[in-house]
């Protein structure tokens, strides 16, 4: 949205600044819109939007996109209004990234807004509806209130730019939620009604050359729902285990708990430690890792790298992960003061202000009260009530709580999707980019867990017909006619398991059993019975193929005797032929040479 509010201002407002929609899209039900982009200007204007080098997209035509978007807006009910409230906060975020800080005249421990960037904080403050006063006051000091006092604690150059930015995000953030909230009603979402049906897309599992607190965050987050995936497959298979009243061992379920546990355990988990950490005075990333690779050295779920101090590894159930632990605790820290949220709650835009009202609760919360521990042991209730400020992990390890529990009540359904390329080519496999693909999207983690207790099931019926070709005649004239299904299939697998090499597998004592209406195979057994299916299947091919490669050779030797006999005949029949007409030549021969004799004598 930003660089296609940016793209519209440029290109598509008349002199006035006024973008007249629609100018690209023809759809029939389109309203018309006059749009007020005068806060807006080319990209390269904005600090936030000079950070990369890529800033449009092959064939995507930005000015088109941003008509889509606003069509979008009319199409769940946003008024014209709305949108250009919505556009404000936007503008307002970009004006934020212009504002820079400096040193006051009397204070180098201070900070202030600089002279040249006083524009952009009035700019921000017209379009946020606060006076640029207050606005500045809050984002250059923090109000410290003790039990008899309240005093202004001045902040540094960084920790001011901290602040500017953790309050942009906090304005985005809480206008993406407002625009949530605005579609979930446009489509009649009610949160009374129980009944619900909704898709999850989830993140992915990433892993670069560098991983930072964003990838851990989202591989926790997978690791979270690959412990759910499990925990699902588990329970169904318990319960038709249970239906058919067969012997199974829960260890045979492939389990990431433990993982989780490293990452949420309350005190010593990672996250729980990176809070502590940003709480100690002079904390430090260097600490942090420190800490944690003592806490974890013997966890096989976490590992070191000797020669990256900083650096540390955990075993996800994908494969293992390198994180650099550098500017963790910058990245944890809410910057975002309360002072700052009351500023924007004061403004004269209804809309701003409800964003932080309705949308934004941060602060600091109840130790004892606080969802995002793991499975470790509750606080004692002296220690309850203990303040601790709100940072972005346990902030987002709340959000994700809210989540699973969710999920949990509802009947999930796993749909596992994979590009065979990059660019979305047809014809075209990529061999590396989907290995990757089946790894991090945990598609392996769910065959291994498919094949764990018995994966392999069928009725009893055909398990009897498929492998009675391997039991001996005499086992098998031993069965009667009037044997049910399903004794015949158990009398035939203990028959093959004692004449057979079927392997023995860890935590069981069968590799096989027989329920109520199914067969039920582990794997190693199932492989076993099919290897000698399968040796039996080309031996027996092997006679079959011997007897009719004989049978066509002899037909083919009979043919080709009568072919050679005709041949022959043939043969002989023509050298015949031939010394028959030679004869007559010399017999016709010798008759000229008489008549000749005679008339010469």
């Amino acid at each position: 949205i930003f660089y296609q509010l940016c793209a519209a201002a440029s290109r598509g407002c008349d002199d006035n600044g006024t973008y007249h929609f629609p100018q690209y899209i023809k759809e029939d039900d389109v309203r018309p819109e006059a749009l007020d982009l005068r806060a807006f200007a080319s990209h390269d204007q904005f600090m936030y939007l000079t950070r990369s080098s890529c800033f449009e997209l092959d064939n995507v035509d930005d000015v088109e996109q941003f008509e889509r978007t606003v069509y979008a807006m009319q199409t769940v009910g946003i008024d014209v209004e709305d949108q250009m409230n919505i556009f404000r906060v936007v503008g307002a975020v970009l004006y934020l990234g212009n504002i820079y800080f400096r040193h006051p005249q009397d204070n180098s421990e201070g900070a202030e807004v600089a002279p040249g960037a006083q524009d952009a904080m009035r700019r921000a403050c017209e379009l946020l509806g606060v006076q640029p006063a207050a606005l500045e006051e809050t984002l250059c000091y923090r109000l410290i209130r003790t039990k008899t006092e309240n005093y202004m604690k001045p902040l540094n150059i960084h920790e001011a730019e901290d602040a500017r930015d953790a309050l942009a995000r906090a304005l985005y953030g809480s206008l993406f939620l407002r625009i949530v909230h605005r579609t979930n009603i446009s489509i009649g979402y009610n949160d009374s009604v129980k009944l619900m049906c909704g898709v999850l897309d989830i993140f992915g599992f990433e892993c670069f050359k560098l991983n930072s607190f964003e990838q851990i965050c989202i591989n926790f987050t997978n690791e979270r729902l690959q412990h759910f995936f499990n925990t699902f497959v588990f329970k169904c298979e318990e319960e038709l285990y249970r239906k058919e009243n067969i012997p199974w061992d829960p260890l045979d379920f492939p389990d990431n708990q433990d993982c989780v546990d490293t990452l949420q355990e309350r005190r010593t988990g990672i996250f729980s430690m990176l809070d502590e950490e940003c709480m100690v005075p002079q904390g430090s990333d260097r600490g942090f890792c420190n800490k944690i690779i003592k806490q974890h050295a013997k966890n096989p779920r976490f590992g070191i790298i000797k020669t990256e101090p900083s650096w540390f590894t955990v075993n996800h159930f994908a494969g293992p992960v390198h994180y650099c632990s550098d500017s963790f605790l910058d990245k944890n820290k809410d910057h975002l003061s309360t002072d700052v949220q009351e500023c924007i709650k004061t403004s004269n835009n209804p809309f701003v202000a409800s964003l932080f009202r309705e949308h934004l609760h941060r602060g600091e919360v109840d130790e004892g009260s606080s969802s995002s521990s793991g499975r470790g042991a509750p606080e004692p209730a002296k220690k309850r009530g203990i303040k601790r400020p709100v940072t972005v992990s346990s902030e987002f390890r709340d959000q994700l709580n809210d989540l699973m529990n969710k999920i949990d009540t509802t009947e999930p359904h796993f749909i596992r999707c994979i590009k065979p390329n990059p660019q979305n080519a047809p014809d075209d496999f990529h061999r590396l980019s989907v290995t990757e693909q089946l790894r991090y999207g945990g598609v392996l983690q769910a065959v291994q867990v498919s094949r764990a207790g018995y994966p392999v099931r069928f009725p009893h019926r055909d398990c009897f017909d498929d492998y009675k070709v391997l039991a001996k005649h005499a086992m098998l004239r031993s069965l009667t006619a009037d044997m049910d299904a399903r004794t015949r299939a158990h009398k035939l697998l203990e028959h093959l398991e004692e004449d057979l090499p079927i392997p023995k597998v860890q935590h069981s004592a069968y590799s096989w059993a027989v329920g109520k209406t199914l067969c039920f195979l582990k794997q190693e057994a199932f492989e076993a019975l099919q290897s000698a299916r399968l040796k039996l299947r080309s031996a027996c091919a092997v006679k079959i193929q011997a007897v009719f490669k004989g049978r066509r050779e002899r037909r083919s030797y009979v043919y080709l005797q009568c072919c050679v006999l005709q041949i022959q005949a043939l043969m002989r029949g023509k050298i015949a032929r031939m010394e028959a007409q030679r004869r007559r030549q010399d017999r016709a021969v010798r008759v000229i040479q008489r008549v000749a004799r005679g008339f010469v004598q």
